[in-house]
């Protein structure tokens, strides 16, 4: 454990230094903005298509689909009882109880589980992240506002919102960068040593970017009065959530090692920012996404360091 703690801390250390710097007038909102934007739309892309191409290509370890069924089973439950939690306990109507879902349900696989499951567990890990980051931006978005709409309007489109969550994907740079990698990969082409550089040097800075990134946006929310819903939502996704994706994953599936770790590390991280955006979009739910957030990552040290310590 003790080990883990040795990684682990130096990992939240770049998200603990991007909040205290995002609290200052160096990293405004705008400013903030501009690093993310650097996150996503470059660092991480080139880690992503490195990543889909050594996979494609056979440089990295198979990967098992199973990982898929223990991770998305368990987020599913976690959905539910989210949703179930906020209409009960808080209340919640409209477009509040899919939205608290989500947010319960949606680790924060591109920020965190990037630098971390590459740091504990290698190309491996890497490869089970990339799955898991590419699965959640069909799944969480499209079944959210297909829910939503159906609890609005009564008569949501589905085709309409296929199309939608389509158009999204193609618009987002790392799932491109990721079905890039997979067909370069699949085609059995190879980079010339120039370009391979330069990918390097990119997918190398990549982790401490997105950690850093990820603290100064954090920088942005605020947990406010909103104390008892986002300590219900972080209990579910840090508590909860990687003990039943363990349980599906290694008595159910038998799945064992590394990848039974990979994939209990990726449950125990703490809620994503994409349901604060949609929360956003709807005009719903925004204060409570963003406390959840707030709380869950500064408490995934614990759960972070506890799946790795007793499972890596």
């Amino acid at each position: 454990m003790f080990q883990t703690l040795i990684v682990a801390l130096p990992v939240f250390g770049f998200v603990a230094g991007g909040y205290i710097l995002g609290k200052t007038p160096l990293f405004d909102a705008e400013r903030a903005k501009g690093v993310v934007n650097y996150v996503f739309w470059f660092a991480v892309p080139m880690l992503l298509f490195r990543a889909g191409a050594k996979l494609a290509g056979g440089e990295a370890a198979a990967f098992d689909p199973s990982v898929l069924i223990a991770y998305f089973g368990a987020s599913a439950i976690i959905y539910l009882l989210a949703m179930a939690a906020n209409g009960a306990l808080f209340k919640g109507k409209g477009a509040e109880p899919p939205l608290a879902g989500m947010t319960a349900g949606y680790s924060n696989s591109v920020m965190m589980g990037i630098p971390l499951s590459e740091l504990f567990f290698g190309a491996a890990g890497l490869a089970i992240a990339t799955a898991i980051i590419a699965m959640s931006a069909i799944l969480y978005y499209s079944v959210t506002t297909l829910l939503i709409e159906l609890r609005l309007h009564k008569s949501a489109s589905v085709a309409g919102i296929a199309r939608e969550t389509a158009l999204g994907l193609v618009r987002t740079p790392v799932i491109l960068a990721m079905a890039c990698g997979l067909g370069f990969g699949a085609g059995g082409l190879h980079l010339h040593p120039i370009a391979e550089n330069f990918v390097n040097l990119g997918a190398a800075a990549a982790a401490p970017t997105a950690l850093f990134g990820l603290g100064v946006s954090l920088a942005q929310f605020r947990i406010g009065g909103d104390l008892a819903e986002a300590a219900t939502i972080s209990t579910l996704k840090l508590a909860l959530n990687p003990l039943i994706a363990w349980a599906i994953a290694g008595p159910v599936l038998g799945l064992t090692g590394l990848t039974l770790a990979a994939v209990t590390l990726m449950a125990a991280l703490p809620c994503a920012i994409n349901p604060f955006l949609l929360a956003s979009r709807y005009e719903a739910y925004t204060r409570r996404a963003s406390a959840a957030i707030v709380l869950s990552t500064g408490l995934s040290i614990i759960t972070v360091t506890l799946a790795v310590g007793l499972l890596g």
